[in-house]
């Protein structure tokens, strides 16, 4: 079964999802790098690629591909949770704390391979590759993303 036939039937009737439960949707899921392989995008204008696989009223999966020692833009995520598993490499999730009229970075967290990790609406961060290999994410955000901002961080 290809792998965006698998998130169709995962996800058809799912509307919203719930952190008891991403766990158990990502072991349905199983990603691995020849599930998505085919379906990355490599970077245009960003330093990353971005592939939207599915979207429905209540849910977002997105497809991130970061080279190596490329990040993406500082954001949030306006309304949505989103959940975050590590298909392949390693990556940096780095923290900024809101101030009233910038953003300062604060701390980072370290994720490899098959690991998972959530962030909130208001969670500002950028996610960095720190290696020479490529990192692959894959994204799940409830509900879909609309409302987030970019952010240029104090220096």
């Amino acid at each position: 079964m290809d792998f965006t036939q698998k998130i169709e039937r995962v996800f058809r009737t799912v509307s919203n999802i719930h952190v008891a439960n991403v766990e158990d949707i990502m072991l349905q899921l199983s990603p691995t790098f020849q599930d998505v392989e085919k379906y990355l995008v490599k970077p245009q204008d960003l330093e990353y690629g971005r592939n939207v696989l599915f979207k429905n009223e209540g849910i977002e999966i997105l497809l991130i591909f970061l080279p190596h020692f490329s990040k993406t833009l500082v954001h949030d995520h306006g309304f949505s949770s989103g959940w975050i598993y590590v298909v392949e490499g390693s990556v940096l999730n780095l923290l900024y704390a809101k101030g009233k009229d910038d953003v300062k970075y604060e701390r980072n967290e370290y994720y490899q391979k098959g690991e998972l990790f959530s962030v909130k609406g208001d969670t500002t961060h950028a996610m960095y590759n720190p290696s020479l290999s490529a990192t692959v994410t894959l994204h799940i955000y409830s509900p879909p993303l609309g409302t987030g901002q970019v952010y240029k961080p104090h220096e």
